[in-house]
């Protein structure tokens, strides 16, 4: 009897796994799960702060479809102020990591490499061009 007690208890105990098992798969992603990003996830009023040669501080409004516009005010090497108008693309793979191409600044077109939160929320940016430095933060 203790025999077949036990194997009756076991084998419960293998379907009830078995059964869980299946539902836990059919369920839809975690709350932590990693989601994919695209130009969507940029989309809204983005201040800044930036620097290389020079300091920079603005907001990008992004348009969640890759394009985006902004202004900044500049401390150049001269010690002079300059506020400029920017325009500009970006591009976001499905990790969050994209690029960015920037007009508008003295001395002309910017790329930049791009490295967004899952959330959408904050980024930082890597100025590419040869010859030049610069690195960006941003968040909503």
């Amino acid at each position: 009897m203790k025999l077949s007690r036990t194997a009756t208890l076991t084998s419960c105990a293998i379907g009830a796994s078995l059964l869980l098992g299946g539902f836990v798969l059919t369920l839809p992603m975690a709350h932590g799960a990693q989601q994919q990003c695209s130009v969507g996830k940029l989309q809204g009023r983005y201040v800044f702060t930036g620097q290389g040669t020079n300091l920079h501080y603005g907001a990008f409004d992004f348009d969640g479809a890759g394009k985006f516009l902004g202004k900044q005010t500049s401390l150049r090497s001269t010690l002079a102020v300059q506020r400029e108008i920017l325009n500009g693309t970006y591009v976001l793979d499905a990790d969050c990591t994209g690029t960015m191409t920037l007009e508008g600044q003295p001395g002309g077109t910017a790329h930049w490499d791009v490295f967004v939160t899952s959330d959408g929320k904050k980024g930082r940016m890597v100025r590419t061009d040869p010859g030049v430095k610069g690195v960006r933060t941003f968040e909503q």
